[in-house]
């Protein structure tokens, strides 16, 4: 499951954000949370919020 979250990250940082909030939606509660949690730990801080703010 880690490697469609670090493709959805490697998405949003090539500019495609529309496909990330997509992907995002298409998950499950779950793996919702799993991302969250993937992308605070494994992430480039910078990130973080752009990309939170992008999936709300």
């Amino acid at each position: 499951m880690d490697n469609i979250f670090e493709y959805m990250v490697e998405i949003y940082i090539n500019g495609n954000h529309s496909t990330l909030r997509r992907l995002y939606h298409e998950l499950n509660k779950e793996a919702r949370k799993d991302f969250i949690g993937f992308l605070l730990v494994e992430c480039p801080p910078q990130y973080h919020t752009e990309i939170l703010q992008e999936i709300v």
